[in-house]
């Protein structure tokens, strides 16, 4: 079987709207498609699925498998696109090597490790030992579905977790994380009278990404630079803020943002031209690894309330001096970040301005120290906060078996010797080895760019060759 079949099995799916936490129709479609076959498969409370196949002929004595990926995927679009994520397709399009949707993210992540499974479970041909495919929900906003995985449900002495993004890449250990939560009181204000004009600030060509896969490429986060700026134009001029919202995933390094601010007529020519002036500036420290940020000055509606003076000052001043980015690095293995945050979101609420931060580690140790770091500036500058949505790291295992053999393997059908890394990012590994303690853990997959962004592809080549190499590792695990 070609990996013709895997591309088919993923535009079927994407015909499916499938965000995190809206995947309870492409979960019904997998069992759907097991039925049809008459495999054995479960879907629990989550909307997990599970699906078995027995061993082909003379392979009931090899090991058992599991090959896993999750169906949910980040939801991102462009300015421009009207895309609907919870009733449209995704649209595809090819272009030469590549597979990329118009103007919104493609799925491949994780819906080719979906796919994938489908083409082995559905062929005659492929030769393995006791399968499961378990399919997993919300892996991008927490890993519910994975939370969800209760002892004894799945039975595979070795798993095979194909959502890592980089052909030739193994990878065996991931990093652990969680999340904090900060609220500022989100106090209104009557507009004083002097403030006669209103400016949105909309953020622009910042090129986001993956918070951990791509967080030591140190682009720009459009929530801090959009503190960062109203911060610094609050010492050279008289505003009020107005509103404030940035960024849309947790594990997206934020892209999109705007604020509103009230100023003076006489101030919009000067105050325009600083803020040009400033972001020259800015860009000259993301070049060139995000050389494009812009932050774009429009006239906006007068509103009659604006944030109180504390709500604004609590919110610039965290923004400005909260960490991001890059915490420390791991020096065990060249390139890899050790500890990171992101401040993905910020959002209003009800009655809060509420902020989002994403930390990822590899070391619980460095991991609390980072977090209680954040929570200290919270705490002075009077905020609440807390810790939630913590996840383990998943520990490497030197000398599995399962990696000798991938490793072996690998090189007999490509004539190339992988590489084997641990990951800056959250894998569902770490959660499933809790309730899988024996069963052995390794992660690959075809190359994928610009995860979580509109810019997603997928490397078809890639896709081939990492399917090929599939078959022959499910034939040949001892």
């Amino acid at each position: 079987m070609s990996a013709q079949k895997v591309l088919e099995f993923f535009k079927a799916m994407n015909q499916i709207p499938r965000g995190s936490g809206n995947e309870k129709a492409v979960s019904d479609w997998l069992v759907e498609f097991a039925k049809a076959r008459n495999l054995e498969v479960e879907q629990d409370e989550a909307n997990n699925v599970l699906i078995r196949k027995a061993a082909t002929p003379g392979f009931e004595n090899r090991p058992s498998i599991i090959l896993q990926g999750h169906m949910d995927m980040v939801c991102e679009k462009s300015d421009a696109s009207t895309h609907d994520f919870l009733t449209d397709p995704i649209e595809h399009i090819e272009e030469g090597e590549w597979l990329h949707a118009n103007e919104t993210t493609l799925g491949a992540d994780n819906g080719i490790a979906v796919a994938m499974s489908l083409a082995v479970l559905d062929s005659d041909s492929i030769e393995h030992g006791p399968l499961e495919c378990l399919f997993t929900t919300s892996e991008e906003t927490g890993m519910d579905g994975a939370l969800a995985i209760k002892e004894g449900q799945t039975h595979g002495q070795y798993l095979l977790n194909i959502d890592t993004e980089v052909e030739g890449e193994f990878v065996v250990s991931c990093a652990g994380g969680c999340r904090v939560d900060v609220e500022i009181p989100r106090l209104r204000d009557n507009r004083d009278s002097q403030f006669t004009h209103a400016l949105k600030l909309t953020l622009d060509g910042f090129l986001g990404g993956h918070s951990g896969i791509e967080i030591h490429k140190e682009r720009a986060n459009g929530n801090q630079i959009l503190g960062r700026l109203l911060y610094e134009l609050a010492a050279q001029y008289n505003y009020q803020l107005a509103s404030f919202t940035g960024g849309t995933k947790h594990n997206a390094i934020p892209r999109v943002g705007s604020a509103t601010i009230l100023v003076k007529e006489s101030d919009v020519k000067p105050i325009t031209t600083w803020i040009q002036a400033k972001m020259k500036a800015y860009r000259g420290e993301f070049t060139p690894q995000d050389e494009n940020i812009n932050i774009l000055v429009s006239d906006a509606e007068l509103p009659d309330t604006v944030y109180g003076g504390d709500t604004a000052e609590s919110l610039l001043t965290f923004l400005y001096l909260a960490p991001n980015g890059v915490f420390a690095m791991n020096h065990s293995l060249e390139g890899l970040v050790e500890t990171s945050n992101n401040i993905a979101i910020v959002e209003e609420t009800e009655h809060t301005i509420h902020l989002l931060i994403s930390i990822r580690s590899l070391s619980e140790s460095s991991m609390d120290f980072l977090t209680k770091k954040i929570h200290l500036l919270a705490s002075t500058l009077g905020l609440p906060s807390k810790i939630a949505g913590s996840y383990p790291a998943w520990e490497y295992e030197p000398g599995s078996p399962l990696e000798e053999q991938a490793i072996a393997i690998y090189e007999k059908v490509t004539g190339q010797k992988p590489k084997v890394t641990a990951i800056h990012a959250g894998l569902e590994c770490g959660l499933l080895k809790a309730v899988m303690p024996n069963t052995q853990m390794i992660s690959f997959g075809p190359t994928i760019t610009h995860a979580h962004t509109p810019q997603e592809r997928l490397h078809l080549p890639s896709v081939e060759h990492i399917f090929d190499y599939l078959k022959v590792l499910l034939k040949e695990l001892k």
